[in-house]
């Protein structure tokens, strides 16, 4: 049976360039049964959301801060989550957030045996993503994302004619109003990095004294990458320009990479081991 997801934003912390993103990577951990945006209606942030909200399928749950500077969104956040872990058979909460102050929350819904993926920007704190089954860097995700995007627009650009009209920007995959929500860090108070970002070396040399203390002397890729991720808060393949495990072992260099046919006989079972072992 597919695993019922709940998706929690908090508008007033999370960008709303961020929209499709937080719902293709919810989407991988099965249905998105609730959609949720918690935001003050007076925060700047959170009135970015409302043309994304209608377009994304996500139901707006607006509250009025009666105090000035004072965010009152997390918390309805927060005792909806308590709701729907007990009555609506949700498996996966989906946090977005960059808020360290939903660390208990999120504790809280681990200890009751629900899966919690978390989503934040760069500067989340190591202390969220890390009490997270697994956190997604937003930033880094949406930058890949438009990098592809730009790259595919190259190569169409010298493989159609050059008096051609290209797109206008309301025509972009983002929607109608891309042009609208881009520009919404530009206020934004630059904070210090929390989350650590290892670098492929600190990568690979983990991954080789992880294989040195197996009994067998090769690991499968996919469970490597669980692993990966239980070690490194955020890790992502993407994170190194990678769509994946096998190109990221490859961009890393000195494993081997090898695969081998699934007992169905159809799929193919990759795994890895250190070069020079056989």
């Amino acid at each position: 049976m597919e695993k019922q997801v709940a998706v929690l934003i908090d508008g007033d912390n999370i960008s709303a360039k961020y929209a499709e993103s937080i719902k293709q990577e919810a989407l991988q951990y099965g249905n998105i049964k609730v959609f949720r945006l918690y935001g003050s209606v007076n925060s700047p942030n959170t009135k970015k959301w409302y043309p994304v909200m209608p377009r994304q399928g996500i139901m707006p749950v607006l509250q009025i801060s009666y105090a000035s500077g004072k965010s009152i969104a997390d918390q309805a956040l927060t005792i909806d989550a308590m709701d729907l872990l007990h009555s609506e058979g949700i498996d996966v909460f989906c946090i977005a957030s960059s808020d360290s102050d939903f660390t208990k929350l999120v504790y809280r819904l681990k200890e009751s045996g629900k899966v919690v993926i978390g989503m934040g920007e760069s500067k989340t704190k190591e202390a969220l993503a890390k009490a997270c089954d697994e956190f997604k860097i937003l930033n880094l995700i949406y930058q890949t994302e438009e990098d592809n995007v730009k790259s595919d627009e190259m190569d169409a650009d010298t493989s159609i004619n050059s008096g051609q009209k290209k797109p206008d920007k309301e025509e972009t995959e983002r929607g109608f109003y891309e042009d609208e929500i881009l520009d919404d860090d530009e206020d934004e108070e630059i904070e210090e990095v929390e989350i650590s970002i290892p670098g492929l070396p600190e990568i690979s040399s983990y991954i080789a004294l992880y294989i040195e203390s197996l009994d067998s002397e090769r690991v499968n890729l996919a469970t490597l990458g669980n692993v990966l991720k239980k070690r490194f808060s955020g890790f992502d393949t993407r994170n190194y320009k990678c769509s994946n495990m096998t190109q990221m072992m490859k961009k890393i260099g000195g494993f081997k990479v090898e695969s081998e046919n699934a007992p169905d006989g159809v799929h193919k079972v990759m795994y890895i081991s250190l070069a020079d072992k056989h």
